[in-house]
């Protein structure tokens, strides 16, 4: 929870800046100042502050999957064989190297772990499982759910009121 105090420190125009960021990381600086009713400056000023404490982490392009042939999503649960640190850490950074898992979570229930993992189609798939997944001896079990179609998908965060003691400043 001691990260979450550190968002007390943002005020409308932050969440705004955030807000925007998360439309169009491509944004010209001008144009988001213009936006947000501040000088290229002050949202420059801003911006550095929010990459410092890491709310910002790095920009990206969202690619189009259908277009790469990557359209193929699976949803793997993992069972490791023990519950060990060793065992976790070992897994997560083979998982890691992995450029076809596109998450990782660690979870509860009865799997340990959630992968998202893509692939052009489903012998492409099959290839990922058996040839790099299923190797690996960290892993009692697998279990794989595939995608029809998915029916939402955002990349922001919700962040607008979300956060305590909002004040909008200016500068």
């Amino acid at each position: 929870m001691k990260n979450y105090m550190k968002y007390n420190s943002f005020d409308d125009i932050d969440i705004e800046i955030l807000n925007i960021l998360q439309e169009d990381a491509d944004i010209p600086d001008n144009r988001l100042a213009e936006k947000v009713g501040l000088s290229p400056s002050s949202v420059l000023a801003r911006l550095r502050k929010l990459k410092r404490e890491g709310v910002i982490k790095r920009y990206v392009a969202i690619l189009n999957e259908e277009k790469l042939q990557k359209s193929t999503v699976a949803y793997v649960f993992v069972t490791l064989t023990r519950h060990e640190v060793k065992i976790a850490q070992s897994f997560v950074n083979k998982i890691r190297e992995n450029p076809y898992v596109m998450e990782c979570s660690h979870i509860t229930g009865k799997a340990d772990y959630l992968l998202r993992v893509v692939a052009k189609d489903i012998p492409q798939y099959r290839e990922i499982l058996m040839e790099r997944i299923v190797p690996m001896k960290e892993i009692a079990s697998v279990q794989t759910w595939f995608v029809l179609k998915t029916e939402k998908r955002e990349t922001g965060l919700p962040i607008r009121g979300d956060l305590p003691d909002a004040k909008r400043k200016k500068g």
